[in-house]
């Protein structure tokens, strides 16, 4: 029996598949973002007014604790929808599929995305601090408390002279979006593992 003939891929435009992994990737940061914007604002602020050093603290402690679980959880959706799309594209890949997407693994896991997405929630917090640390001004210092107070509080109790410890706090949505992109995988592993059992069964059953 002859081989089953399929389409050829179209070649892969690598500035095009850059482009359309970009916007994958932007879509997953919204609402981190907006998250870690309300949390920085509100409960991790209150810490700067709070005249009790142990209420502070515990505003403080709680609002990084927000904000990482919440990462985790946003990275959990996230890996799961891109290792999902992982094995779908496969599929189609094999069917010769000729989508673009599909073509250029567009929106696939893969751990170092779970990363990226986590370092660029910080890009707003790098730029300011940098800008802060080099030329000390009103606007800067208003964006780092009410904008990034997730990174710009922890320290701000040391003094001005520690301000650029503040880029140790990076490690906190890098690593829970990445541990959470990393969950997200291996749930929808252990459902495809269950998917397939039940399949068997049924097979046997029969």
């Amino acid at each position: 029996m002859e081989d089953e003939i399929k389409p050829e891929q179209p070649a892969v435009d690598s500035k095009r598949k850059v482009l359309l992994e970009i916007k994958d990737i932007l879509t997953g940061l919204a609402f981190p973002f907006i998250l870690m914007l309300v949390i920085s604002a509100t409960i991790i602020v209150y810490a700067s007014y709070a005249d009790d050093m142990a209420v502070s603290l515990i505003a403080l402690i709680g609002g990084e604790i927000m904000i990482a679980a919440s990462l985790i959880i946003f990275g959990r959706a996230n890996g799961s929808a891109a290792y999902n799309k992982t094995l779908l594209n496969a599929q189609k890949r094999e069917l010769g599929s000729t989508d673009e997407r599909v073509v250029c693994h567009t929106g696939e896991y893969e751990i170092w995305k779970g990363a990226l997405i986590g370092f660029i929630l910080c890009v707003p917090f790098i730029l300011f601090q940098i800008i802060e640390l080099c030329v000390h001004n009103v606007v800067t210092s208003f964006c780092l408390q009410y904008m990034c107070g997730w990174a710009y509080f922890p320290f701000s109790y040391l003094g001005t002279d520690y301000q650029a410890l503040g880029f140790v706090m990076i490690i906190l949505p890098v690593g829970a979006h990445t541990l959470g992109y990393h969950l997200g995988k291996l749930k929808r592993l252990k459902a495809k593992e269950y998917e397939e059992t039940n399949a068997k069964n049924k097979r046997r059953r029969k």
